[in-house]
């Protein structure tokens, strides 16, 4: 009776993990990062992030951390506090503020801003509800970015 129900037990667990481990990340990918106003010490940045359910299930984002870099130097830090609802195959558009130490990174990142263009890397986690609990999912991509489209997009609207 006793190793009956072990066996159970295993199997729920084994069944459990199984289900849990067939959700894949949300693509995520950098649609554009505006530089929005420069101090003497930092600047705000904001990021425009085009995030996918790539699962058929809804998926319930509760919150997001993030990190960018601009051709392979660190912009800065960011985080998504509001909960965001995908549908299966959905994808929506967030905008977030890094608030960047301009004392902290290179001359080079600081003329990569002034350009219209640049490879722009994002990884960071998000965390997904199940049930009662959050699960951390990792996430990252690169790709080529247009640093002026989020500007660009306000003057025609």
């Amino acid at each position: 009776m006793k190793s009956t129900a072990r066996l159970a037990i295993v199997l729920t667990a084994a069944l459990l993990g199984t289900a849990c481990a067939s959700i894949k990340p949300p693509a995520v990918r950098v649609a554009g990062i505006h530089l929005d106003g420069v101090s003497l010490t930092g600047a705000r940045v904001d990021v425009g992030l085009e995030i996918r359910n790539v699962n058929p299930e809804n998926l319930q984002i509760e919150r997001f951390d993030y990190e960018v870099k601009l051709n392979g130097r660190v912009l800065g830090r960011g985080y998504q506090s509001d909960p965001l609802m995908l549908r299966g195959f959905e994808e929506n558009r967030v905008v977030s503020r890094l608030d960047v130490n301009l004392l902290k990174i290179p001359g080079a990142l600081k003329e990569a801003l002034d350009r219209d263009r640049a490879d722009a890397e994002v990884k960071g986690t998000f965390y997904v509800r199940e049930g009662s609990q959050l699960r951390k999912v990792k996430f990252g991509s690169r790709g080529n970015v247009d640093l002026n489209r989020d500007r660009n997009r306000d003057r025609r609207d």
